[in-house]
């Protein structure tokens, strides 16, 4: 997937307008000046929660497109690059994504859309596209590259005992993060991965208890799930607002449904008719409330317990009972459009069985 804290109470905010900072990274030398905020995330003893990490980290370089050429970016003007500078082999700790859109000029078919740098010139970005097709952007879109979220820098070790508990054992572990396996088909998913921090570093279950996984990457459009056994924990999300489209690429499968991860890099409750799933064409309505087809399934922060099934289930109705968000175990004429994905919180979209089994790109807009 291009481009996973028990309640979530919005503790505070500052989005675009309310706070600014002036960054300047090493990377680059191009100066930019972004909104940023912080939110804070719940996680309660003995249960579950789904997070979305809802910003950015900040940008390491802001552009134009010159050109493309294959899987191959050549950027306008003086990037500032040394030779494979945004790969994770030369930097050692990042690894870097390039973000399209917007086009001031025009439309940008693949606005928002993101892709991992495996290698860069001293103006140029070679992008892995997982077999997407780049050569419709074009020159002066703007193209931004961020470093990754990562486990060390959402859960640094500096906040153990507030934003996650540290395991004093590799058997019997406190905190633990499930990653979501984003490339495994069908529905009903199990995770990827488990991690827990052992003796100042992220470790994988599975993997040598020596080997750190502090580097190991979240991507923007997906959530990690959070378990806490026996305490509740406090994490501060710090970041910048993504005042863009945020391009999110929905698999579907030829053979039956398939269950796609997501999250919204948001700082703000989104509703159901503000998501944009419908006015860019990625889910599809469903015309017999019985017989469903594209749904959304969002599982509760507020909720205690272990292993949660959804709480909500959602589907796009066009029938003759009316158009609009329906909740499933509620009456058919009921409207849940203005329903609320909260701040932060991941949630999966299940998408129905396609003819081709090619994904379906959601572009969801801000709404600040």
């Amino acid at each position: 997937m291009n481009g996973s804290v028990r309640s979530l109470p919005l503790i505070a905010l500052a989005v675009a307008g309310l706070m600014a900072v002036q960054e300047s990274r090493a990377v680059s030398t191009t100066v930019t000046t972004n909104p940023v905020g912080y939110v804070q995330l719940t996680c309660t003893a003995a249960s579950d929660t789904t997070v979305a990490v809802p910003f950015t980290q900040p940008a390491a370089f802001v552009g134009t497109v010159a050109s493309v050429s294959g899987s191959t970016v050549t950027v306008s003007g003086t990037a500032g690059w040394t030779v494979n500078q945004l790969t994770y082999a030369v930097t050692g700790s990042s690894t870097y994504y390039a973000q399209m859109g917007p086009y001031s000029s025009g439309s940008d078919p693949l606005d928002g859309s993101y892709f991992t740098i495996v290698a860069n010139g001293t103006n140029t970005l070679t992008l892995a596209l997982g077999g997407d097709n780049i050569s419709t952007v074009p020159a002066g879109s703007t193209i931004t590259v961020y470093p990754y979220w990562t486990l060390g820098t959402v859960f640094p070790p500096s906040t153990s005992g507030t934003a996650f508990i540290a395991s004093t054992s590799p058997v019997v572990r406190q905190t633990q993060i499930f990653l979501p396996n984003y490339s495994a088909a069908g529905d009903y998913l199990s995770t990827a991965a488990t991690y827990f921090f052992y003796n100042s570093a992220w470790r994988m279950v599975g993997d040598l208890v020596t080997n750190s996984h502090n580097n190991d990457i979240l991507i923007p459009d997906g959530y990690i799930t959070v378990r806490n056994p026996s305490a509740t924990t406090t994490l501060t999300s710090m970041g910048n607002v993504q005042t863009g489209n945020f391009m999110i690429p929905l698999d579907t499968l030829t053979s039956g449904p398939q269950d796609n991860a997501v999250g919204i890099c948001r700082p703000v409750d989104t509703s159901l008719n503000n998501l944009g799933l419908i006015s860019s064409g990625a889910f599809t309505p469903s015309t017999s409330p019985v017989v469903r087809k594209d749904q959304i399934f969002l599982v509760s922060n507020t909720s205690v317990g272990l292993y949660k099934s959804a709480n909500a289930t959602y589907f796009y109705y066009m029938g003759t009972s009316g158009t609009g968000w329906r909740l499933v175990g509620d009456l058919i004429t009921n409207d849940h459009g203005n329903d609320l994905i909260p701040a932060g919180t991941g949630f999966t979209i299940r998408k129905v069985a396609s003819s081709n089994g090619a994904s379906a790109f959601w572009q969801n807009p801000p709404t600040y």
